[in-house]
């Protein structure tokens, strides 16, 4: 068996034996988001049952309703650390506004008293709590609330992670979803669910995160508390969705589609009670504009994505919860063609996978003592391969990069101080994979006085001219692996008094990868609330040790990597002398700012900060291949400020503006990489100079207005930039074959190290709108955004030494559809999402066997089976009862439901099928559901037909009939397909699925 199926085989079998252990008495780790129980009574004491009570943050736009129990009690889980407001309404009594802060994972425990109304009218007077101040923390953070990621302009909703985090201020946007903040590349960190991922999660590099399995997203960019540690140059923290305390099966099927070829498709469901939940989702997209590409014409651009998550929770008691999480994701796609490479015919395919396992245990010992513990594991791997006519390069990348540990803590309160103390222990294996030869007689000309005579060895092209020694040669081959360790430990103190909060901390890291690097950090902040609760001031210091990428770490940091360099730079010591070993990154973080409420609907944040680092770290990219090493400066300066103004929904508006700006110098000699020009090393080790993480001003602001209470709405999203640093010239760019389309959005200035060419400025407008049909009573969302919508041409860099050359996006009309809780009573169009959940969830158990090796996936294809296929036939059979008995006795049916369901329905099977369609040639089980999945899209127009006879002749007996229709289909194509395929899809021992390979 090949190291890589060993690998994946041994993480999953790491990931089941720690859910059985975590049944062991468990240290204990972070708590992203906290819980509010209650009980509400009236005058007499006793609990009032059946009565609302609404829970919200006005500016995130956070919303949760609750019903009290028969002993007036209510609770509120997974509720993300911010202010609310908590309003309870009960005729004949005052109404109740209660002002409350969630900043703990301890449950915070209210008793509520309802008092008699002494007059018929009741004065509100909570609107002037409603631009709430965060006056209990210095830590300068933004909330991004599962409404505003439902509805936030995107080509594709699932892949829009980092068009949501880019929305709050310090963040410049580049290519491919990367992001600069705050002068840093890449020094970010998601945190989902107590779980680090540290490592680069964008398309080029890995699977993005699909914001749609977020409950809410908290941005963390100022006074970083200890508990967070590797890369915290900001910190996304993820509570996802559970299903806890949800209520019976829902689902929501979501469906879209814009330009280039690009389509999505998902399906998410929800299941809980008070004891156990259940969220799960699946995704997939395709595109032909997959990255952003390197010219306007958009070559070899295509790609594909898929991609699951699951989350189970079991309360088996009040003071215990236990949770387990998976998520994976692969993706396929082509390395985007500069002119030059498509004419020669390249064509190289990237293919990503990542695995997360996660597994939490929470337990109250009392109402002031918590203990949290995760033990995860992550699993991810980057493929390059090489096509027969690449050019300038060949080169393969085959590298996995793994984590896994543990990471438990503390928390409890005692008086005004609420303590946590906790660590976290993890483990990197890195295995790396690179060979490249020059194929290109023009690069590294052995007659330029540039030329790198230790590339002469790896030059593939024939002899001729000036190339006597310089041809002919081999490919270079590196190949190492080694598993690194990360361990930290961190104590903190959050002292709450009237009108001061100081969060104190102390934090020890150390990392060994690739070389030893330790570190004591003070995480020291106050805020301080001035008279009149209007404004509050805070300032703290951070001291941080960023661990480095780890992307390709073990060649960047080589011996092998250093006998490749220009021999200059191997005889200077001013030059790093050929020392590649790449640092952790350490740095004093300095923040001081301030918010303020203005009136009672808006609330200004304003930070101003300055970063000193040591080994400042980056990264650069091999030619345009995608493929990036890691390096470290010998230092950086940063500063500048960020500015975010909120209002809260008034008259249905709702929407913010942010602002920032970023100068970020840079110090030589840099190490680690790999510069083979030795003309971009002497650029580089000039002295001080503004990286390309520099820019001037970002602005972004958006806002949506609901119309009234009629489901439709409307928004706009305005994004600001002022260019990125560029080394580029114009008129060296006219005359470049693959760049001269670039020329034209080069700003030129003086040329000095901190006055440099820059991109030009753009503002890029998106219009967004969209209706919302639930409070009609039909299952329906629709959103239609126009991004780009004055078709602004740009670039994000241009030939960057860190980044290559890349365009923004073209004007894209992206139409999504999503259908939820069915509630139009027609059997028909029940029964046919009922068969769709089913396959949806086959689908699910599909992708799951289909990136795990072939060993561990027969259960999982088995059951897919099952679900399509004797799964069918038992609800076929339920479909025929209740036909029957409807026909005996008709039932009202809304028609215009099942109408524009079943129409959107059969969108959404028909896109699930176009994403199977490659893979069902060679795979029975895919073969299954992919027929089933377009047989599907005809049959959701039973429902339709359905309805327009309803409608037209108002007999409800055409309900079942069709329903009666959808059966035999269903009954027909599954008995067919079962015949045909049987052995292969019960039986799947010799079904070839998952990473397969020999030895």
């Amino acid at each position: 068996m090949s190291p890589y199926g060993k690998r994946v085989i041994y993480s999953w079998l790491f990931g089941w034996i720690l859910l059985f252990a975590q049944f062991a008495p468990p240290p204990g780790a972070a708590g992203d988001v906290g819980s509010i129980n209650g009980r509400l009574a009236g005058p007499d004491g006793q609990g009032k049952s059946g009565v609302v009570v609404h829970l919200r943050n006005s500016l995130t736009g956070f919303l949760a309703e609750a019903t009290t129990g028969p002993e007036g009690r209510f609770a509120f889980r997974n509720v993300p650390f911010n202010p609310y407001l908590l309003q309870i309404e009960v005729t004949g009594f005052q109404t109740i506004y209660k002002q409350l802060e969630v900043r703990s994972p301890i449950p915070l425990e209210l008793k509520i008293d309802l008092t008699p109304s002494l007059t018929e009218k009741v004065t509100v007077t909570a609107d002037k709590d409603a631009a709430q101040l965060e006056t209990d923390t210095s830590v300068s953070h933004v909330d991004i609330d599962k409404s505003f990621i439902a509805k936030a302009p995107a080509p594709i909703a699932t892949r829009a992670m980092e068009q949501i985090v880019t929305s709050t201020p310090g963040f410049a946007k580049d290519e491919n979803g990367r992001f600069h903040f705050q002068g840093a590349h890449s020094q970010n960190e998601y945190v989902v669910d107590g779980q680090t991922i540290s490592d680069q999660t964008g398309m080029t590099f890995s699977n993005s995160i699909d914001p749609g399995i977020a409950q809410g997203i908290e941005v963390i960019y100022g006074n970083v508390p200890a508990e967070y540690g590797e890369k915290i140059g900001a910190v996304i923290n993820l509570a996802t969705k559970s299903g806890l305390g949800a209520g019976p099966l829902k689902g929501d099927v979501l469906a879209g589609t814009s330009r280039f070829g690009t389509y999505e498709g998902g399906v998410s469901t929800t299941y809980g009670n008070e004891n156990f939940g259940l969220f799960a989702s699946i995704n997939g997209s395709k595109s032909d504009r997959f990255l952003d590409p390197v010219n306007p014409a958009n070559l070899n651009n295509n790609g594909d994505t898929g991609r699951g998550f699951l989350r189970f929770d079991w309360a088996p008691s009040a003071n215990n919860k236990f949770r387990w999480t998976v998520l994976a994701g692969q993706t396929r796609r082509g390395v985007p063609n500069t002119f030059t490479q498509e004419q020669a015919g390249q064509d190289q395919r990237v293919t990503t996978k990542d695995q997360n396992l996660n597994f939490g245990w929470q337990h109250v010992h009392s109402a002031k003592s918590f203990l949290d513990v995760d033990v995860f594991g992550r699993f991810s791997t980057f493929r390059l391969d090489p096509s027969a006519n690449d050019a300038p390069v060949t080169a393969l990348s085959d590298r996995s990069l793994d984590n896994y540990g543990i990471n438990p803590s503390m928390t409890w309160i005692a008086g005004v101080h609420e303590f946590k103390i906790g660590g976290v222990v993890k483990r990197i294996p890195i295995d790396e994979r690179f060979s490249f030869g020059i194929t290109d007689p023009n690069l590294n000309d052995p007659s330029s006085p540039d030329s790198n005579t230790n590339l002469d060895p790896y030059d593939l092209t024939p002899c001729g001219g000036a190339r006597v020694t310089s041809c002919n040669g081999s490919l270079f081959q590196f190949h190492e692996s080694r598993t690194g360790t990360y361990y930290a430990g961190y104590v903190q103190d959050d002292i709450r008094l009237k009108r001061l909060t100081a969060n104190l901390g102390l934090r020890y890291d150390h990392n060994n990868l690739p070389v030893n690097d330790s570190q004591l950090e003070p995480r020291i902040g106050l805020a301080w609330t001035l008279p009149g609760d209007k404004t509050v001031f805070r300032v703290s210091y951070n001291r941080v040790l960023f661990t480095p990428e780890y992307e390709n770490i073990l060649f960047s940091s080589s011996a092998a990597a250093a006998a490749l360099v220009p021999p200059v730079i191997q005889a200077s010591q001013a030059l790093g002398g050929g020392v590649l070993a790449v640092r952790s990154e350490r740095q004093n973080a300095y923040d001081a700012g301030f918010q303020q409420a203005i009136g009672s609907r808006l609330r200004l944040d304003i930070d101003f900060w300055q970063r000193q680092s040591h080994f400042a770290g980056d990264q650069d990219q091999f030619l345009n291949t995608g493929i990036v090493f890691p390096l470290a400066f010998s230092h950086g300066r940063f500063h500048g400020w960020n500015i975010r103004l909120d209002m809260a929904e008034t008259a249905g508006v709702k929407g913010f503006i942010s602002a920032g700006h970023t100068r970020a110098i840079y110090g030589a000699p840099p190490v680690g990489g790999l510069f083979l020009d030795q003309a971009a090393i002497g650029d580089l080790t000039a002295g001080e100079f503004l990286i390309d993480h520099d820019q001037n001003l970002q602005i972004q602001t958006g806002w949506t207005y609901d119309f009234h209470k009629s489901g439709f709405w409307v928004g706009t999203n305005v994004r600001y930039d002022s260019g990125l640093v560029t080394d580029a010239d114009p008129a060296t760019l006219a005359a470049d074959p693959d760049n001269f389309f670039a020329a034209p959005f080069v700003s030129i200035h003086s040329g000095e190290r901190f006055d440099p060419n820059r991109i030009k400025a753009r503002t890029i407008y998106d219009f967004s709108a969209g209706f919302d049909l639930d409070r009609y009573h039909a299952p329906l969302t629709l959103q239609v955004d126009l991004l780009n919508a004055f078709d602004k041409e740009g670039v994000y860099n241009i030939e960057s030494v860190f980044g290559g050359t890349h365009v923004i996006p073209n004007t894209v009309v992206f139409i999504v559809e999503s259908v939820a809780g069915l509630k139009a009573n027609s059997l028909s169009l029940m029964m046919d999402a009922a068969h769709n959940l089913s396959d949806e969830v086959a689908i699910l158990l599909l992708f799951l066997a289909y990136v795990m090796p072939s060993g561990l996936s027969g259960t999982l294809i088995w059951s897919a089976s099952f679900l399509n296929s004797l799964g069918i036939l038992a609800l076929g059979g339920f479909l025929v009862c209740q036909a029957a008995a409807r026909l005996l006795h008709a039932e009202p049916v809304l028609g215009i439901i099942p109408i524009v369901a079943g129409l959107i329905a059969a969108v959404g099977n028909y896109g699930v099928a176009a994403v199977l369609r490659k893979a069902a040639t060679s795979d029975p089980a895919i073969r299954l559901a992919y027929v089933h999945n377009l047989g599907d899209a005809l049959v959701a127009m039973a429902p339709v037909a359905a309805g327009l006879l309803i409608v037209v002749t108002r007999l409800y007996l055409f309900d079942p009939l069709l329903a009666l229709v959808v059966a035999g289909v269903l009954l027909s194509s599954t008995l067919r397909e079962l015949a045909v395929s049987r052995k292969d899809l019960l039986w799947p021992r010799k079904v070839a699925c998952g990473p397969h390979h020999s030895g």
